[in-house]
């Protein structure tokens, strides 16, 4: 071969290299356009990953481009399109930890919709729960998600959209429609995931009775989560040692609530005194009551469980301060008030708020509600 052969096959490489070169670059500007496409929320970008995977030759995005095509597109619900990206990545089979991601991906929309049969559910499911986790009012999706899943009991998530639904109308104070949910599911449903979940809500319910008798249902059967269930059964005996807590904190408001109007009583003179003096409020009750107002104004925007016990402390607050105010300014108008009488006043009036609280708080398990949604996330998909 002489000098002149190898310089022409040395230029014919050189000119292949730099051609490939420029189509990766090219592919890289259109993977990169199609993700700026994708973060913009363009549903142009499906069609522009699904080009360049369809472009030849074949890049290092070309399989990246199925990936995120197949992504795209499940979320804007088309599972048929997304199954056939899924398809495309496996068979390009250039990059493993694609390839097995794509496996799983296909796994588990084989089985929330058993290879299409179920396609139009499952995108109205999401779109649902997409709805109901918005932010807005729910109750009209929950209505609509409880609908889809009587239309369709044998669709393979519906278990996973019941739990969704109960959590729903638990958080919107409707714990009553929540068990009802949560009871049929059980009796639908042959596993022990939604036995339990209605344990658990019952006890949130303070239906301690119908609770044990649910788990120890549960655990005569042999295929019992018996760990779980057991933790169910601590809960309950948690919940009556609850109960009895409450119970003491009304007798003691009960009891300040007595010690209060004889104190009043005292320095009135009569009882139809103490109550023309209960009429009137104190001064710093009509200070209070504008920011009384506009707490609760502002969590009745928000979950109806949390706004119900902003607005129970807020009035037991406003209840506490009217008392202690009233009772003061009876002492005060006998004479002065001395400091060791308003320091023993003030504890006893803490308390009271303190204890009205706790009660609060504690009625609907808002504070557990609340760390739960946390942990595991608005609802279930």
């Amino acid at each position: 071969m002489n000098l002149r052969a190898i310089a022409l096959l040395a230029s014919i490489a050189l000119a292949r290299g730099v051609a490939a070169a420029d189509v990766e670059a090219d592919a890289d500007r259109a993977f990169r356009e199609a993700s700026q496409r994708a973060v913009a929320g363009d549903r142009g970008a499906i069609d522009a990953f699904e080009a360049l995977g369809d472009a030849r030759p074949a890049t290092q995005w070309t399989q990246h481009a199925w990936a995120e095509a197949a992504r795209l597109a499940e979320r804007a619900g088309d599972l048929p399109r997304a199954r056939r990206a899924l398809d495309q990545v496996i068979a390009l089979g250039t990059d493993e930890a694609l390839v097995e991601r794509a496996r799983i991906a296909q796994a588990r929309l084989a089985a929330q919709t058993e290879g299409g049969r179920w396609d139009a559910v499952a995108v109205e499911h999401d779109r649902l729960v997409a709805v109901i986790r918005g932010g807005g009012d729910p109750r009209a999706a929950l209505g609509e998600l409880e609908a889809l899943v009587r239309a369709n009991p044998a669709y393979p998530r519906a278990s996973l959209a019941r739990r969704a639904i109960a959590r729903g109308w638990e958080e919107e104070g409707d714990r009553g429609r929540a068990v009802g949910v949560l009871r049929d599911g059980a009796a639908d449903d042959p596993g022990q995931r939604m036995r339990l979940d209605l344990a658990r809500m019952l006890v949130r319910a303070g239906a301690l009775e119908d609770a044990a008798r649910v788990v120890h249902a549960a655990l005569a059967t042999p295929d019992a989560d018996r760990a779980a269930f057991r933790d169910v059964l601590t809960s309950i005996d948690e919940e009556e040692r609850r109960g009895l807590r409450r119970t003491g904190l009304w007798v003691v408001l009960g009891v300040l609530a007595f010690v209060a109007a004889g104190s009043l009583r005292r320095a009135t003179g009569s009882w139809r005194a103490a109550v023309r003096r209960v009429v009137r409020p104190p001064i710093e009750v009509l200070f209070l009551l504008p920011i009384a107002a506009l707490l609760v104004v502002i969590a009745e925007t928000g979950n109806p469980l949390v706004a119900r016990a902003v607005r129970a402390i807020v009035i037991a607050g406003v209840v506490v301060a009217w008392i202690s105010g009233s009772v003061l300014e009876a002492v005060r108008a006998r004479g002065s008030v001395g400091a060791i009488r308003m320091a023993v006043q003030a504890t006893l009036a803490l308390f009271a708020v303190a204890a009205a609280s706790y009660l609060a708080v504690d009625r609907d398990r808002v504070i557990e509600l609340l760390l739960e949604t946390w942990r595991g996330g608005h609802a279930l998909r």
